[in-house]
């Protein structure tokens, strides 16, 4: 009983300075600029997918386990990550943002949504981006939608200006 008690009492005090750096959990993705910039844009590197493979691509990524955390990393940097993976994964997937209620307040927020297609589907599939959830686009009031290489430079322009 003493020994289980010290041993969660140790992985609490090892816990605290994870939490507070800025990502719950390990291997939780954060990008630096210089990875964006790094890149350009080639369409021909996405195509659709089946849904199976977005919630694979979903299951992998770490991206939810990264820490909101207000004015520095919100909804549209959770969006970035998990489209710039989905990019680097070749599935086609776009930046939306929108406008939704939520406790009784219009609210901006920003969601991912995933191109699913084969000879017998074609639909997008729509991610809270900062928990993987499905969501139903009957939820938001689009404001604009970032596609392919607007997309990328969106990313782009995000993370150059987190550095000022």
């Amino acid at each position: 009983m003493k020994r289980t008690l010290v041993f969660i009492i140790l992985v609490s005090l090892l816990a605290v300075p994870i939490i507070t750096s800025g990502c719950v959990a390990a291997g939780a993705q954060k990008k630096q600029p210089s990875i964006y910039a790094s890149e350009i844009y080639d369409a021909s590197k996405v195509s659709p997918a089946t849904e199976q493979e977005v919630l694979d691509f979903l299951a992998q990524d770490a991206t939810d386990k990264n820490l909101w955390r207000e004015g520095s990393y919100e909804c549209g940097h959770f969006s970035a990550d998990v489209w710039w993976n989905a990019y680097m994964q070749g599935l086609e997937a776009c930046m939306v943002w929108v406008k939704r209620m939520k406790l009784g307040k219009e609210q901006v927020h920003w969601v991912v949504k995933f191109h699913v297609g084969n000879e017998s589907q074609n639909y997008w599939l729509w991610i809270e981006p900062s928990t993987d959830e499905v969501v139903d686009k009957d939820d938001y009031v689009i404001q604009d939608t970032f596609c392919g290489e607007e997309a990328f430079n969106l990313c782009i322009t995000w993370w150059e200006e987190s550095l000022n």
